[in-house]
């Protein structure tokens, strides 16, 4: 043996030398968040684990006791066995053995140690941002953390659609709109891999509920797979993301991990797609089939190898499918920080930074009557235990358990004074109440109703009665998961701030944009609905009995309350400030040519208050005229800019014929009409303020061809004259039962259909001859 892992060049020969147990093992994780080591080849164990958020402690420490595990029994001369751990690898021994050493250690009392783990903004404050700038600067923060712990890959970001706001693991995810998402995803993916951490973009696909998760059967039309969930994975791809997470659940009749269409014909051949699939742990409970399909590694490990052996011997799993998995695994860890061993150190203040940013760009503004931002001479109280204690991220496999988050009562005493700030008990000099409430989410489990907490409730309504009683002011912090009902208690309170989940600097941050130490600048990524039964979801999420039918289609988020005129609580891209902005200026071109260039849409946007901020402009399209379906607006376009007071600038966003396209399921194909275009700028969904239109030019993909209907042909004089022309006949005669029961039959259906090609040869021509008419109509179609 002499093949050792270099480069990629040394991955062929590593591969030939292998034996048929070795490439078992190397599609199999070596343990519950390790790749398998194999020394004698120099292939290290890449160590992977969750997540954006930052370390998760439980999967951490849970991959250390599993690692002592098995090395004493490695001593002890009985190794673990594999082939008896199930498809959950030895992640249980490993967690079970934890809770018995923490009960343990409960039990002897003893103290638990400093928990100095850096916990990010999740993924619904990182929507809120709509900055890519700081979105990925946020993901180099958390790569070099997670490095200083030795982690390789990180198991993120999370891009799946927010689809209902009931959604366990809606915090986790940044947005329901397909264009926003590919933009912040993308950006926190170049963030992560830029440090040499690997990023998992997860989890492909359509993973947007928690009930069943394991193995729901999601029923989807595949214009809504296409044109809203998955944008976000192509565009992480192509921002060179290098690992991607096959999902639990199913998609139109096959499980994710397993599905062939899904990894192989969309993933790989359509987006040309390079890197590692990773299944979601335990999700490749067919080990067989999930490498029939394009799912490269399996985890968590150790599994059995023997089925893998097996097949392959019988002739049911091909080596070449083997050696491909084999191949894409050895090509991501030879350019992973697993193989140059050169992990960062942790830089705090660095974190802090990136964090504190990422919050200042997030905290949304739904109300405020002017009291907002406070003056420094005041007398607070503080009611909710949210106050003290903030949720910082949701539960689950992306919680992050640590020491160091901080709170808005803490962050207030530390700027007003212990005699000005209480918690729960107002004094006489008591002028403003400040209540934070919220609702929590976890993965393994879908929230049951948008209420808040009930104890969250009960010390609002205590709150905004005793602030009556004095004439005071109530301000309402939302410290939420995602939307949360607030009709009955909007009128009764005078401003209300929403930085959803925040990481550990988040109680820092909320009393700072309470004091007016910065301009919150954070838009919802998501439509606040007033009631549940308006979501577009209603009645479909969740599903019963192990199924779930998408029955709204592409009508996601704010698509679905435009076309069905349901007015939102709060609309997508809504968000205040305590300045204002006004759009002075908007040019767009009268005709473009997409097939060539971009539309340039150029915003002057000024800054008519005083105190600088951040307004985000947004630019929607709108196609006047489609064969198909389409939503009355889509973002396509948006810049977060900062001015100075009085300051103005102009913008310029490019709208690309990508952009402009739909998916045409009676195709199977992406295509932009030509025709016209309204461009809506505005503040949100629902606030534009400008439009344009724009005269789009490029092929129409709907002009005449082999595939247009024969009853539009027949209506127009010019296709008619050419097809009777070439044709020597009367396409009305030959096509007449079509043109009476089936005119939506195409040309070249019923060119190669019996009754004209038996007309056509009755003529004397030749199959080459009839092949070589087709051709010359097709051509004279194309000059129409």
């Amino acid at each position: 043996m002499s093949a050792k892992l270099t480069d990629r060049e040394s991955v062929k020969q590593i591969i030939s030398e292998m034996t048929l147990e070795e490439k078992a093992r190397m599609v199999i994780g070596g343990s519950p968040f390790h790749t398998e080591a194999m020394p004698e080849y120099g292939i290290p164990a890449m160590y992977m684990i969750d997540s954006c958020n930052g370390l998760n402690s439980m999967e951490y420490t849970g991959e250390k006791i599993y690692q002592k595990l098995a090395a004493d029994a490695d001593s002890a001369g009985h190794p673990l066995d594999r082939e008896k751990n199930g498809y959950m690898g030895g992640l249980l021994l490993a967690l079970g053995t934890m809770m018995k050493m923490q009960i343990e250690k409960e039990k002897n009392g003893e103290a638990e140690g400093m928990k100095e783990y850096g916990c990010y903004p999740p993924g619904i404050a990182l929507g809120s941002t709509w900055n890519p700038d700081v979105v990925e600067a946020c993901g180099r923060a958390l790569a070099k953390e997670m490095s200083s712990y030795g982690i390789d890959m990180i198991l993120g970001p999370n891009v799946n659609i927010q689809r209902d706001p009931l959604c366990g693991r809606l915090g986790e995810n940044f947005t329901e709109d397909p264009y926003l998402v590919s933009k912040l995803g993308a950006a926190m993916v170049k963030g992560i891999q830029e440090e040499g951490v690997v990023a998992c973009v997860k989890h492909f696909a359509a993973n947007n509920q928690e009930k069943d998760r394991m193995g729901v059967e999601e029923h989807i039309p595949e214009r809504a797979l296409r044109e809203i969930y998955f944008p976000g994975f192509r565009a992480c791809i192509e921002a060179g993301c290098k690992t991607v997470m096959s999902a639990y659940n199913k998609v139109n009749g096959s499980p994710c991990a397993m599905n062939e269409w899904l990894l192989t014909d969309v993933l790989r051949n359509e987006w040309n797609f390079q890197g590692v699939v990773v299944s979601d742990w335990g999700a490749a409970y067919d080990q067989i089939s999930a490498i029939l399909a394009g799912n490269d590694l399996t985890m968590p490990g150790p599994r059995g190898i023997q089925c893998i052996v097996q097949a392959v011997e019988e002739g049911r799993l091909p080596m070449e499918k083997l050696n491909n998995a084999v191949r894409n695994i050895l090509n991501v860890i030879v350019d992973s920080t697993a193989m140059r061993r050169q992990y960062h150190s942790l830089n705090q203040s660095e974190s802090f930074e990136a964090m504190e940013n990422v919050l200042r760009e997030s905290m949304v503004l739904l109300k405020n009557d002017g009291t907002l931002p406070l003056r420094k001479d005041v007398d607070i109280v503080f009611y909710g235990k949210r106050s003290r204690n903030m949720t910082i991220c949701p539960a689950g496999s992306s919680n992050v358990e640590t020491d160091l988050a901080t709170s808005p009562y803490e962050r207030a005493i530390e700027m007003l004074g212990v005699e000005h700030v209480s918690f729960e008990k107002a004094t006489e000099q008591t002028k403003i109440w400040i209540v934070v409430v919220g609702a929590d989410g976890r993965e393994g489990a879908d929230r049951e109703h948008m209420n808040m907490d009930e104890d969250d409730r009960k010390a609002l309504e205590k709150a905004i009665f005793e602030a009556e009683q004095a004439d005071g002011k109530v301000i309402l912090v939302v410290n939420a998961t995602g939307p949360i009902n607030l009709g009955e208690y909007v009128d009764r309170v005078n401003a209300i701030l929403c930085p959803f989940l925040t990481g550990i600097r988040g109680g820092k941050i909320v009393m700072d944009a309470i004091m007016g130490l910065f301009n919150p600048s954070g838009k919802l990524a998501l439509t606040w609905p007033k009631h549940e039964y308006d979501t577009p979801a209603f009645k479909n999420f969740g599903g019963e009995n192990k199924e779930v039918w998408y029955g709204e289609g592409i009508y996601v988020g704010y698509r679905w309350y435009d076309a069905r005129h349901i007015e939102p609580f709060y609309p997508f891209g809504y968000g205040l400030s305590y300045t204002t902005f006004n759009v002075t200026d908007v040019k767009v071109p009268e005709n473009v040519n997409v097939e060539e260039n971009a539309i340039s849409v150029q915003i002057a946007i000024k800054n008519t208050g005083t105190m600088s901020g951040s307004e985000v402009v947004q630019v929607y399209v709108h196609e006047e005229e489609c064969v198909f379906d389409r939503p009355e607006k889509e973002l396509k376009g948006f810049c977060k800019v900062f001015l100075e007071p009085g300051e103005e600038r102009t913008i310029t966003v490019q709208i690309t014929k990508e952009d402009l396209a739909g998916y045409y399921m009676e195709w199977g194909e992406w295509i932009t009409q030509p025709g016209e275009y309204e461009i809506m700028i505005g503040t949100s969904s629902k606030n534009i303020v400008e439009c344009r239109k724009v005269n789009v030019l490029c092929r129409n993909p709907f002009g005449f061809s082999g595939r247009t209907s024969i009853g539009e042909l027949v209506k127009d004089s010019r296709a008619v004259e050419i097809m009777n022309h070439i044709m020597e006949d009367d396409i009305r005669i030959l096509a007449h039962v079509a043109l009476d029961f089936a005119p939506d039959k195409s040309f070249e259906e019923l060119w190669n259909g019996t009754e004209i090609q038996g007309v056509l040869k009755k003529k004397g021509w030749s199959e080459k001859v009839v092949k070589e008419k087709y051709g010359q109509i097709m051509e004279e179609f194309e000059k129409c």
